[in-house]
């Protein structure tokens, strides 16, 4: 799990390392996370952090939506209005993130969601994670495998 969540900050935060107008300007990225006490969410918490303590031209911010989807809108209102690089949600709930992709492309600010994939997603808003079927058929197969 340590592995993927590594994995899954890299793609997320590299992916936006030229957004930065100036060299000496850092890249500032805000993540929401649906919520801080959840353990997988930890481990993906605890590796972005690691990540930016690590990239002196990364200025990471991370807030926790406490399992509230109106908080987790504020907080990527928040995001737009800091003029934030690129912003990462690790959503609350994919039925309410239409009004959050809508208002983050329309600022043309880099979107990324993880964990969690929300339904038509529009061309250049990012998706990191597992495809949830196949993660199902490959269980099952591998319980019948077990089971003889």
């Amino acid at each position: 799990m340590k592995r993927t969540a590594i994995a899954l900050t890299t793609i997320a935060a590299l992916g936006f390392a030229s957004t930065a107008s100036a060299a000496d300007k850092k890249v500032k990225i805000g993540v929401t996370m649906a919520l801080f006490d959840d353990v997988w969410l930890t481990f993906v918490r605890d590796a972005m952090t690691k990540w930016g303590a690590a990239h002196n031209d990364i200025d990471l911010t991370i807030v926790d939506a406490k399992n509230d989807t109106a908080k987790q809108v504020g907080q990527v209102e928040n995001f737009l209005a800091q003029k934030m690089d690129a912003i990462v949600v690790l959503p609350v709930d994919t039925a309410a993130t239409g009004p959050m992709t809508k208002e983050v492309t329309a600022a043309k600010v880099p979107l990324v969601y993880v964990n969690r994939k929300p339904d038509n997603l529009p061309k250049g808003v990012l998706y990191v994670g597992s495809d949830s079927i196949d993660a199902g058929q490959f269980v099952g197969e591998e319980v019948s495998k077990a089971l003889g």
